[in-house]
């Protein structure tokens, strides 16, 4: 197949704004020259996830070389869930490290024999979570990577990765979908119209957007901000405000992070740039009663206790965020 075709032929099952990076990858598989290690960054809810299984599906395909066939037995195999030369590797929990064992495991599998005959795949997602000794382990596996396994990488950023690994892999870059692109996608895919802010909140991971909406999420933020407003304006209702920030966490401290940033930029005069327009009115009010300074402070503060959870997640979370509310009358 000629590139021109398969520059003309977008699978049906990658997100348009993956579309680009797709067209390239088909062009390598068709040419043979695939990478052995691929680094894909692309944030969580952006479908990164389902790119990497889409093309570990059409790479396992016996038929075709550019696109699955759906028909042979290793394509019935991987939509079966139950592929034996595709294996995922991702941390236990959100938040939590993958550990040398983990890693050791699929260093394994890469090394064994494909029982179909084929390719092996090994997808890690949140690579940013390896531990340094499981780091260290898997970039043994890129430098000398076993014939007939490929390996994709799925990270939310590079800067927290190790240089040694990123020079082993053929690094992508994600284009983030713009937000007129991804509303479309979003209302096709709910069959409803959605807010702005729905999509903005969740810049460059539409399928998040999506999942938000489904869920109830935009009553869960109207909540959010307006208990937190309420509590800023009168000073009261500290267990109220706790209570519904623990019921949405952590999601609900991100929408903070977003509302905090736009009640700095209407004290800039700076307006037209609000995240929240559908809440333009407790922006405005909040912005009333905080100083521009104390705005950054409790900023500040807000992102150091949102690491601070992550990292030790064994900490009280409502105790943690009540503190923070009783700072911000200081």
């Amino acid at each position: 197949m000629s590139e021109s075709v398969v520059a003309h032929h977008p699978a049906p099952h990658v997100f348009p704004w993956f579309n680009t990076v797709w067209t390239h990858w088909q062009q390598l598989l068709v040419t043979a020259r695939f990478p052995h290690a691929v680094l894909l960054a692309a944030p969580p809810g952006s479908g990164r996830r389902a790119m990497a299984s889409h093309l570990a599906k059409v790479r396992l395909c016996k038929q075709q070389a550019d696109q699955a066939c759906g028909c042979c037995h290793s394509c019935q195999l991987f939509d079966a869930g139950n592929h034996p030369d595709m294996h995922w590797l991702m941390p236990e929990k959100p938040g939590k490290q993958i550990g040398i064992d983990a890693v050791r495991k699929v260093q394994r599998q890469a090394m064994e024999t494909s029982q179909l005959g084929g390719a092996r795949f090994i997808v890690i997602e949140r690579v940013e979570n390896l531990g340094e000794a499981a780091a260290n382990a898997l970039l043994k596996s890129l430098e000398e990577p076993p014939e007939g396994c490929y390996f994709v990488l799925l990270t939310a950023s590079l800067d927290s990765l190790l240089a040694t690994i990123i020079s082993r892999c053929s690094v992508w870059k994600a284009p983030q979908p713009d937000n007129e692109t991804a509303k479309h996608w979003i209302e096709q895919a709910l069959k409803r119209t959605v807010p702005d802010h729905a999509v903005t909140l969740y810049r460059g991971a539409p399928l998040a957007a999506r999942d938000f909406v489904e869920s109830g999420g935009l009553d869960h933020h109207h909540a959010v901000i307006n208990g937190f407003a309420t509590y800023v304006k009168s000073r009261t209702g500290l267990f109220d405000t706790s209570e519904v920030l623990v019921a949405h966490y952590p999601a609900s401290l991100d929408w903070l992070s977003h509302f905090l940033l736009d009640v700095l930029k209407w004290r800039q005069g700076a307006k037209h740039a609000i995240l929240h327009r559908h809440h333009h009115a407790l922006v405005a009010e909040v912005a009333n009663v905080m100083a521009t300074q104390h705005v950054h402070t409790q900023l500040r503060q807000l992102h150091q206790l949102q690491r601070q959870l992550q990292t030790h997640t064994g900490l009280n979370t409502e105790l943690v965020l009540s503190q923070w509310l009783l700072s911000i009358g200081e």
